[in-house]
């Protein structure tokens, strides 16, 4: 995964099929795809973020690396100005008793790994209003 602990501010260069090149159909797929993920806010902020990331459709990308069938592993990437959704399966590693694997197994749809990120956007885990306050003189009250 490209997006996830301690990777605040990634930056990737844009790859994959841009939205401007699939189909009619496909472009609903992806859109589905990212909905998986932004409706998981309140409504009426999901409503919003799917109006961005429509808005942003012709300057967003997917890649996708792995198997098509109903139970192969696989990597999924969506990449815009606005969001970034990534879906990775991942080997056993500690879960391997847990379904049967063996230490170092190849990756399994078991063991998913996923994240939805803004580009750009410092939004993961860090308080940066508060560093703003710690670490900004014109807030220092003492």
């Amino acid at each position: 995964m490209k997006a996830g602990t301690f990777s605040d501010n990634a930056v990737q260069a844009y790859e994959g099929l841009s939205g401007d090149g699939l189909s009619a159909a496909q472009k609903k797929k992806l859109l589905a795809v990212v909905e998986v993920f932004v409706s998981r806010a309140k409504a009426d902020v999901a409503r919003t973020k799917m109006a961005e990331v429509s808005r942003h459709l012709a300057d967003t990308y997917v890649t996708w690396a792995g198997g098509i069938a109903d139970d192969s592993a696989f990597y999924v990437h969506v990449h815009s100005p606005v969001v970034w959704v990534e879906v990775d399966c991942q080997g056993p590693g500690p879960l391997t008793g847990a379904y049967g694997a063996t230490q170092g197994g190849d990756p399994t749809q078991l063991h998913v790994h996923s994240v939805i990120r803004t580009p750009n956007g410092n939004d993961y885990g860090r308080e940066l209003l508060r560093q703003h306050y710690l670490t900004s003189p014109h807030h220092n009250r003492s």
